[in-house]
């Protein structure tokens, strides 16, 4: 049975990838949703993100994946509308 948990900062999206989810999206209107698989590169300090919904990929830092002109990540954190799927 899965189960959601709701993302508010990089530290929990980073607490989040270590229970290897199923996988994160944002919850947009009317209960659609934009799926994403988002994985961390330690040594160079960036998240691995590939967007399902057409299959392109970013590589962010931190302040990038939080800033609206780079990600829609940050400002769905900050919304509260940002999910992992776990089991």
């Amino acid at each position: 049975m899965s189960r959601f948990i709701r993302i508010k900062t990089p530290g929990e999206l980073l607490e989040a990838i270590a229970l290897k989810p199923l996988r994160f999206f944002i919850m947009l209107n009317y209960g659609t949703e934009s799926s994403k698989r988002i994985g961390y590169d330690r040594r160079r300090r960036v998240f691995k993100i590939r967007n399902l919904i057409d299959g392109s990929r970013q590589e962010l830092t931190c302040t990038q994946l939080m800033s609206p002109k780079r990600s829609h990540i940050g400002p769905a954190m900050r919304g509260g509308a940002f999910y992992a799927e776990v089991t």
